[in-house]
């Protein structure tokens, strides 16, 4: 009775192993799986739209992130950015003297879905954050003219993402509204429209 018990649990074992074997790094599920928690770094372009491309030139911005990957949800994203405009020369009612820059500083929180799941990795996302504003104006035979504010904003877009090894590297566009007070251009939104590359680890 002993040895028919012994027989039968090691077959229960064995089959039991079977599944969880097929889940083994390479083999299933748990290589499929991100990690918990991810970093990631980019930079690129920002192409100014609507009311804005008449004030400012294309800028450049910086990026830094970290996703948290909790399985059976979307991803979510807390973004921090760095965006520099200069101005251009002919805004109205301008002295032609003047020249100006605007840094935006941005922290957004952004929840990311897949779109499929695999080495190639489609993406929408959607978020809301705030943005410090600072404006810097120079006019020749004048003192330097600054101004700042805080505002609200939000932001959309899509990305896709294609892992190697232990990298993701990825590719996205978006579409951001910060919502200003009118001042160096005439609306009370920035719309601007960021494409991004860089890496995930």
């Amino acid at each position: 009775m002993r040895r028919t018990y012994s027989i039968a649990l090691g077959l229960a074992l064995c089959t039991a192993a079977v599944p969880l074997s097929a889940q083994l790094p390479g083999m299933g599920l748990i290589s499929s799986r991100k990690p918990l928690v991810q970093v990631g770094f980019g930079g690129g372009m920002s192409v100014p739209t609507s009311n804005a491309k008449e004030a400012f030139e294309n800028g450049v911005h910086g990026r830094g992130f970290l996703m948290f990957n909790i399985p059976g949800l979307p991803s979510f994203r807390f973004d921090l950015s760095a965006t520099k405009f200069d101005w251009k020369e002919a805004l109205p009612g301008a002295p032609e003297t003047m020249t100006g820059e605007s840094l935006v500083l941005g922290g957004l929180g952004n929840i990311s879905i897949n779109l499929l799941k695999g080495p190639i990795r489609p993406y929408v996302m959607a978020g809301l954050g705030a943005f410090h504003i600072r404006n810097q104006l120079q006019t020749s035979g004048e003192p330097d003219e600054s101004s700042s504010q805080t505002r609200f904003g939000v932001d959309g877009g899509a990305g896709l993402a294609i892992k190697v090894k232990r990298l993701e590297m990825f590719v996205e566009g978006r579409v951001q509204n910060v919502y200003t007070e009118r001042g160096v251009i005439d609306t009370k939104s920035i719309q601007t429209v960021p494409v991004t590359f860089g890496i995930i680890f």
